[in-house]
């Protein structure tokens, strides 16, 4: 989904504004015996480092697209439904194979 200029322009106002208030200022980890527990930057650059998982405090958003993805594979995956027998019979005498 590409955004234009000024919905960029707008996203980065709020965004701004979310950042000079308290919201999301505290780290939410639930490690709080962590070396790094609210030392964000630090925490985020050690998952990078190790490249296989994402800090425990965003484990929450991959947990929402994770569902996300699993339910639309689940609507693909349900069986289809087959017509019934009297279908076909109707398909042969009104528009014979030739």
């Amino acid at each position: 989904m590409e955004i234009s200029k000024e919905q960029y322009v707008e996203m980065a106002g709020r965004i701004r504004e979310m950042l000079k208030t308290d919201e999301c200022a505290e780290c939410s980890c639930p490690n709080v015996r962590c070396e790094w527990h609210g030392d964000c930057y630090t925490c985020v650059r050690i998952y990078r480092h190790l490249g296989n998982h994402v800090p425990r405090c965003l484990q929450f958003v991959i947990d929402k697209k994770s569902a996300a993805i699993k339910e639309s594979i689940d609507a693909q995956m349900k069986k289809k439904p087959v017509p019934p027998d009297e279908y076909h019979d109707y398909l042969i005498k009104s528009v014979p194979k030739e």
